[in-house]
């Protein structure tokens, strides 16, 4: 895998770029390859980040092999889809989240839990810090989580998928009850057009899904299915508002070899659909009259939850299907704009350039922050 992202990155210099986001355990590299028709190596104004995370658990290869067949079609594919998306985005990809647990499983393995864990035997699922529970100790907090929660801290995603094997279906958030037994997010229409969008792609499934015939081709909350505490795709969709999801896509977790590509010809037009999609929505800028952006500020959609922050530049960008919203700006948790907006079907996202005087925000500076959580529902 490292001699591949190696090879192919200096191959093609002015597309990708490979980044070491950390170390794991035992001292491998957790390396993303950032990728981009121009400019690569930056973050560029209102063009939006988007991440693919495979291999999280060490003995579900499948998505680091689809992964890699995904870096090296994205660099060299003609196809008009893939050339808009590598125009219109900067795209990374880390095929491998826990290369030490990979080194310990083994090909043909589709169900045990050899190599599922890192070295000192941490399950990254449930690693992540929960936004309600208890804090997480950070001493009990694996290296390649901390990698990745700095990396989420640094790039404002929006839009993640996270390739995972032992069933064939998508998964996304809640992954626990945080209210009741309601598992529905205030993006679940967004979830489920994208995911049952993602299973409509999908060229055919596999014979080891035989025995879960009600789990197959499915789009599932996660607590629903089985619920767990300290999942990757809550931690990012709570705490920065980024559309994540986790993809189930081959029920044996290691296939053999020779099956290996027939799993990337089932996904491809899937995978690359799914990453057009942050695309659909609003994005803009949120300044002020002196053109300088202002701290603390949050976009909210409706009363949805999470809001999302803005960027230091000030930018926003939220995924929507096709409606009639209202987009409210707070600022230190105070509501100083709204506005009307109306989002069409396309892959080409409504602009809007916000422009808010001094004078509408200036006097909040002396109260109390009060920025604005997931959950709490009135609106100050």
């Amino acid at each position: 895998m490292t001699n591949f992202l190696h090879d192919i990155t200096s191959r093609y210099p002015s597309k990708a770029i490979l980044y070491e986001v950390g170390k794991s355990q035992g001292g491998r590299s957790l390396w993303a390859v950032a990728l981009s028709s121009y400019s690569p190596n930056e973050h560029i104004l209102l063009r939006p980040e988007v991440k693919y995370i495979g291999n999280m658990h060490g003995n579900e290869a499948i998505g680091l092999q689809v992964l890699l067949y995904l870096v090296e079609y994205l660099l060299t594919s003609n196809d008009n889809q893939v050339i808009e998306l590598m125009n219109n985005a900067r795209i990374w990809i880390m095929p491998s989240m826990n290369p030490d647990g990979f080194e310990l499983s083994q090909q043909g393995d589709c169900g045990s839990t050899g190599g599922r864990n890192t070295l000192n035997n941490i399950d990254l699922n449930r690693n992540f810090p929960d936004y309600l529970g208890v804090p997480f100790p950070s001493s009990n907090r694996a290296v390649e989580t901390s990698a990745i929660m700095s990396w989420l801290h640094a790039v404002p995603f929006v839009l993640s998928a996270n390739y995972h094997g032992g069933a064939f279906m998508i998964n996304v958030p809640y992954d626990r009850y945080y209210t009741g037994k309601v598992s529905t997010s205030s993006d679940d229409d967004i979830y489920q057009m994208i995911g049952r969008s993602y299973i409509s792609r999908i060229s055919q499934t596999n014979k080891y899904c035989d025995s879960r015939t009600d789990e197959i081709g499915t789009v599932i909350r996660g607590a629903d299915w089985y619920e767990i505490v300290g999942s990757m795709q809550d931690y990012g969709y709570l705490n920065y508002g980024t559309i994540e999801m986790t993809m189930e896509i081959s029920c044996c977790k290691y296939p053999y070899e020779n099956l290996l590509a027939s799993y990337w010809n089932y996904n491809r037009d899937a995978m690359i659909e799914l990453l057009l999609q942050a695309q659909r929505g609003v994005k803009g800028l949120i300044r002020d009259e002196f053109h300088q952006s202002i701290p603390l500020t949050q976009v909210m959609i409706d009363n949805r939850r999470p809001v999302v922050n803005v960027t230091p530049l000030g930018e926003f960008w939220r995924i929507l299907l096709p409606g009639v919203y209202t987009l409210k700006v707070f600022y230190r948790g105070y509501e100083i704009y709204r506005q009307q907006i109306v989002i069409n079907n396309s892959y080409s996202p409504l602009n809007v350039n916000i422009v808010i005087p001094q004078l509408a925000y200036i006097h909040y500076i002396n109260r109390p922050i009060q920025l604005l959580s997931p959950f709490i529902t009135n609106i100050v």
